[in-house]
Formats: C-alpha cells, sequence, structure tokens
C-alpha cells in the first residue's frame, strides 16, 4: 500500500486488530476507514490526529503530519507486541516501547523484554533478537531514519527464510 502504487495509501490505524490471517496464516491489512490517498513522497497535514494512540507515532500526534513513516513507527509496535506478548496501551504513556527503547539505550539485551513462553531454544532468541532490531527501526523518533515498509517487508522475509531453513 506504500509502495506498489502511484498514490501511496496511509492506513494511519496499524494494530493487531487491523491485522487479519487467511487460513495460511497470510496476514491482510484491514479496516481502511481513516486511510488516506496521498501522491507518492508527498506529506499531508490534518487537522486532528485520528487512529489508535497507543500505536500512533509520536511525531504524528504532536505535528498532524501524515506521512508513510506514521504506518512504520505503528508496525514497530506491533512487532513489539508479537514479541513480548504485552499490549501497548496509550494510558501508560506506552511503557512497553519505552521500557523496550531505553534497554535499548542502555546497549542491554532486550531479552528481558521477550515472552518466555516463546523462547524455546537459542535459535528463537536470535531470531527474536532480529525482530526487536527491526522493531527499534521503525520506533526512530527521527522520521527519516525510519525504514521503508517495503524494507522492513523484505527483511521479515529473509528472517523467515534464514528460520526455516535451519
Amino acid at each position: 500500500m506504500h509502495s506498489k502504487t502511484t498514490a501511496t495509501i496511509l492506513h494511519g490505524d496499524v494494530k493487531p486488530a487491523n491485522i487479519l490471517l487467511d487460513d495460511e496464516f497470510v496476514p491482510k491489512i484491514s479496516d481502511f476507514g481513516i486511510s488516506r490517498l496521498i501522491a507518492i513522497d508527498k506529506a499531508q497535514h490534518t487537522n486532528y490526529v485520528i487512529g489508535d494512540r497507543s500505536h500512533m507515532d509520536p511525531v504524528y500526534q504532536q505535528t498532524g503530519l501524515l506521512t508513510k513513516k506514521n504506518d512504520v513507527y505503528s508496525f514497530g509496535v506491533v512487532l513489539l507486541e508479537l514479541i513480548s506478548r504485552k499490549k501497548a496501551t496509550y494510558a501508560d504513556h506506552n511503557s512497553l516501547v519505552m521500557s523496550f527503547l531505553d534497554a535499548h539505550k542502555l546497549q542491554s539485551r532486550t531479552i528481558e523484554l521477550f515472552d518466555m513462553e516463546i523462547i524455546r531454544t537459542a535459535r528463537d532468541i536470535e531470531l527474536l533478537d532480529c525482530l526487536a532490531g527491526i522493531a527499534i527501526e521503525c520506533l526512530k523518533y527521527d522520521v527519516d531514519q525510519r525504514p521503508e515498509m517495503i524494507d522492513v517487508a523484505e527483511r521479515l522475509l529473509m528472517l523467515k527464510t534464514s528460520y526455516d531453513n535451519k
């Protein structure tokens, strides 16, 4: 939706409830009720902020500037929820994101934030570390330093292929 058309579709509300899985567990994005259609490489200002605040880019919350990097940030929050099995909530000032970013800044392993039930082997820890690294990039405050969603998707596909081949 960010890269396959001449006009970019900005979802604006990427969260687990809007990512559905088909019978083969292939994710499908749903609920485009607040999405925006804009020209590629353009940004759009909104007069009011819409969407789920627990997954919302803080830059968008402060400026109202809507870009495809807002969806990248939101996807980073979704990744954190997957590896930690904890729900991000706006009510607690998004402590899940803040705890994760603080652990990364202190250069400590973020393993303490991983859900221990999904860690079965060292290989699983390695996979979760890679996912955490992708999440860190998606959650960068500097919007220009966040990856494009197509790059995130490619990295996830490479991780899956690598994990499947071990």
